[in-house]
């Protein structure tokens, strides 16, 4: 397989891994809601719910803009590409296999991209 279509399958299962994910966080919602309730003292179980859902969603963010990148084809600098792949792999176990996978294929590019990053 090459590179280009490596990528472009990186992608794709990046961006349909999170559409999935985001339905069913969606979904989840209000049985999450009441858990976070159940469990942190009475008054603060909706701050940390955003709180988490804020994370939740930085995560989902990560993970679609990362997908968007390798389906254009795009060439991140260092200091926005690993911060995005970490994001993407504290998401869950498929996040750590497409964030391993995105190392791949950037260390597979060869020196000659290594010395324009």
């Amino acid at each position: 397989m090459n590179r280009a279509l490596a990528q472009k399958v990186i992608g794709l299962a990046l961006v349909l891994s999170g559409v999935v994910l985001l339905a069913l966080k969606v979904t989840s919602i209000p049985e999450a809601k009441e858990n976070w309730d159940a469990w942190a003292s009475p008054g603060r179980g909706t701050f940390l719910f955003i709180g988490v859902l804020a994370a939740e969603l930085l995560f989902l963010a990560a993970r679609f803009f990362l997908g968007y990148v390798h389906l254009t084809g795009k060439h991140l600098g260092p200091w926005s590409f690993y911060p995005l792949v970490v994001f993407v792999a504290l998401s869950g176990l498929s996040g750590i296999i497409l964030g391993v996978a995105s190392l791949a294929i950037r260390f597979g590019q060869g020196q000659s991209h290594a010395a324009k990053t």
